[in-house]
């Protein structure tokens, strides 16, 4: 019995002295949690908005979705915290989201505020829950260090699937002046690539009223078509196989995106984001463009968008900070960062109306830059469904 006290006043000591150790100790009246990526970018975020806002400390930590739900039904969440269209959905249907739409008008991050692609993306039930961290777009970047080593011509735009096929065959059959093979195209994310070419086709994934899923229909069916014979036709595109097989040879364990940041890759399908490490990349240097996604015969180049949101815990003990947090992605100087870091597009159009807005040290050439802000001009966000839950869906997607 005593011992069983002993260990339990023990323990009950060690939980305390954790507890009052847990908070840090900053200079701040308020500690701001924000859940997010570990992208060194948002120490600089971070600091930014504590600049403008005195007595108010950001403290970010890497957010678990499946982590963040439990901590903010059980009252221990954090602040403010990054998430997609999936993870909104849920947390509102389970009542853990700050309705943001009337306080938003007031404090000046309302749906105007950001792109019209990405605007109904915000929200459930014509209800705003987040507001873009920044906002995603994905176009072709090439190498032409290895289109002039093969001797193949620049994609150019307005370019078909078909001509970026050809382009890819031309890279794997044409000997190269170096000596060297390449792949043809890096394939890094298959859930995306797979989204634009559903938003290529036109296709959805249910119907206007969300009642009937739409993936049988023949636009659908032809995006499913077309990606199975990118790898297993025209041989332009890893197959699953192919891609484990290479990423254990050696990379970060991200798919194709060392292929192509090593200088192996002619193309990759990605997001401006990349160029956040841009400067890391020697063998891209001065060889790196941009150009639209391929479009259908009779269609403009079009592809999908998505924003890495920020919404706001519906028990947080900091309402009128975390609202602060919200407008402060609207501004010139939280802009300025996500353009010069490269962080994809920042939330407010007004920092991205042509390339020479968005060119950075990392790539300091308006032409690529702009690819990105005509990209978004065209793009369409993910359609879902109110009956079904975005998660589902995605693991569906996945399968």
């Amino acid at each position: 019995k005593y011992i069983f006290l002993a260990a339990l006043f023990v323990f009950v000591g060690l939980y305390a002295f954790a507890t009052l150790t847990l908070k840090p100790k900053t200079g701040g009246d308020v500690v701001l949690r924000w859940a997010t990526d570990p992208n060194p970018a948002r120490d600089r975020q971070s600091a930014g908005f504590a600049q403008a806002n005195p007595g108010v400390q950001v403290l970010s930590e890497t957010g678990d979705p499946t982590k963040m739900l439990v901590q903010c039904a059980t009252g221990v969440g954090p602040d403010v915290m990054d998430m997609g269209e999936a993870m909104m959905q849920s947390m509102v249907q389970a009542g853990l989201l700050m309705d943001l739409t009337d306080v938003a008008k007031l404090h000046g991050f309302d749906t105007s505020k950001t792109f019209p692609a990405i605007r109904e993306a915000l929200m459930v039930d014509g209800r705003l829950y987040r507001f873009p961290a920044n906002v995603n777009v994905q176009a072709v970047l090439y190498n032409k260090a290895i289109f002039d080593d093969h001797g193949v011509p620049y994609p150019k735009e307005g370019w078909t699937w078909d001509d970026f096929v050809a382009a890819g065959r031309a890279i794997e059959e044409t000997p190269s002046k170096s000596g060297l093979k390449h792949i043809p195209v890096a394939h890094w994310s298959p859930q995306d690539l797979f989204y634009d070419l559903l938003v290529t086709h036109g296709a959805r994934y249910f119907s206007e009223d969300g009642l009937t899923c739409r993936l049988d229909s023949p636009e659908a069916v032809a995006a499913f078509q077309q990606y199975h014979d990118l790898m297993f036709k025209y041989r332009v595109l890893p197959t699953p196989e192919q891609s484990v097989a290479m990423s254990s040879q050696g990379g970060w364990g991200s798919g194709g995106i060392n292929w192509f940041a090593s200088g192996d890759a002619a193309m990759i399908m990605i997001g401006r984001w990349f160029t956040v490490q841009a400067a890391n990349f020697p063998k891209l240097r001065d060889h790196l463009a941009a150009v639209r996604l391929p479009r259908m015969p009779g269609q403009p180049s079009r592809g999908f968008t998505r924003a890495r949101g920020i919404g706001v815990n519906a028990m947080t003990r900091h309402p009128g900070a975390a609202v602060k947090f919200l407008s402060y992605l609207t501004t010139p100087e939280y802009g300025r960062s996500i353009v010069e870091d490269g962080d994809s597009m920042p939330p407010n159009p007004e920092m991205a109306k042509d390339g020479a807005g968005l060119k950075n040290p990392g790539v300091p050439d308006p032409a690529f830059h702009q690819v990105f802000v005509d990209a978004i001009r065209d793009a369409v966000p993910p359609d879902t469904s109110p009956f079904v839950d975005s998660s589902q869906i995605q693991r569906w997607i996945l399968e």
